[in-house]
């Protein structure tokens, strides 16, 4: 019943402090009562797993405790696991407010509500999926414990997902159709791709939503809107040959190009060819980190290795806001320089990009299929079991 990451009594004793043991309760709910030392009844605990395995946020479903009293009012909720963007799950756990919306809400109130605002539970700004996520994925356990079908997610687009289509068909118009009187207009899609998509909306390719989309589940129904801007970035390059993202769409490469503006063209300086050759190798080297992590489960956000998050200014953690600052700092003397030998995720929709003319096997060909190899010696390699 309790499957993976059983609950333990430390986790139940920050809501009750009295809680001495746990005994598995074998009715509907599911759940486990909570005992004191005399062996009284002091409360009950649930875990959202695995009923909830289906809602997901930004890049993974998360697993919460719900603990409740013995009049089945809640005392508190914490995230146990997550597989999510790990900057979004700290957001949504220092957000008190948010967190102990829960509390003195009887069983059955939580699992009646349908509609998180007009239950006066909002999402987390800089982690709205996440936190929505959350907050469905507690409401559809008890719901589910009741009997009933739970607050599971239907293929409802949103704003977002509207928006995520309308920037996507602006950067293939100005990608495709060359004509004068539609190109003068590129520079207010620039400007609104880095204020818009970047600072407002936050939603960025990167490995972090990538990985986390790969460990757990595509989100086609919490974020078709999403889903459909991921597939579009990788699919345009190869039935195309044009970099459709990268060259027109991504934020921080917009934001690099203006960053271009800032010094004179004689203060730029072409990076040396050594430099080159050894610059190249960064993309790589950081999809190998990423490798790692997924495989063995290491415990590093792989968004502090990229720059993306840093556009979701209150939820930035420090390593990404420096990813960010750093590149956009050498962009100011080497012409976009992160997007050509920085990114991790630019080297993968290159990589998948058609060329023209006779194609022939480069060293971006041997570096994917070293890559290849390393993530299948990562799949049948037992080292995960000494790490761990």
């Amino acid at each position: 019943m309790q499957g993976d990451w059983p609950i333990t009594v430390a986790e139940v004793r920050v809501f009750l402090p009295e809680a001495e043991r746990l005994k598995v309760d074998g009715g509907p709910r599911g759940g486990l009562e909570v005992l004191d030392s005399s062996g009284s009844k002091i409360g009950y605990v649930v875990r959202t797993m695995p009923e909830s395995r289906e809602i997901t946020g930004y890049s993974g479903p998360t697993d919460v405790l719900a603990v409740f009293d013995t009049q089945d009012k809640g005392v508190g909720v914490a995230i146990r696991h997550s597989y999510d963007t790990p900057s979004h799950v700290e957001d949504v756990e220092r957000d008190f407010l948010f967190m102990e919306k829960w509390n003195g809400r009887l069983w059955s109130e939580i699992a009646g509500i349908t509609d998180l605002k007009a239950a006066d539970i909002y999402g987390v700004s800089g982690a709205t999926r996440t936190s929505e996520a959350v907050a469905q994925s507690i409401t559809h356990r008890l719901a589910v414990a009741e009997g009933k079908a739970g607050m599971k997610r239907s293929l409802s687009p949103g704003w977002r997902d509207v928006m995520l289509m309308g920037f996507l068909g602006f950067g293939c118009l100005f990608a495709f159709v060359k004509a004068g009187s539609v190109q003068r207009w590129r520079w207010v899609y620039s400007v609104a791709t880095i204020l818009g998509l970047g600072f407002w909306m936050g939603d960025l390719l990167a490995q972090s939503l990538m990985i986390g989309w790969v460990e757990s589940r595509v989100p086609w129904q919490a974020t078709p809107g999403l889903v459909l801007f991921v597939l579009a970035a990788f699919l345009l390059p190869w039935f195309t040959k044009q970099p459709v993202y990268c060259q027109f769409i991504c934020p921080h490469g917009n934001l690099q190009r203006w960053t271009m503006k800032v010094i004179p063209a004689r203060w730029k300086r072409p990076l040396p060819e050594d430099g080159k050759w050894i610059a190249r190798w960064v993309p790589a080297m950081l999809l190998a980190v990423v490798l790692a992590v997924s495989f063995l489960q290491l415990d590093l956000d792989l968004a502090g290795i990229e720059p993306f998050d840093a556009y979701l200014l209150k939820g930035a953690g420090l390593a990404t806001i420096l990813v960010a600052l750093i590149g956009l700092a050498i962009s100011l003397f080497f012409p976009m320089a992160y997007c050509k030998y920085g990114c991790p995720t630019g080297w993968l929709l290159e990589f998948v990009r058609r060329r023209s003319g006779k194609d022939h096997f480069s060293d971006r060909d041997w570096i994917g299929l070293g890559l290849l190899a390393m993530a299948a010696g990562l799949y049948f390699s037992p080292l995960e079991m000494f790490l761990g």
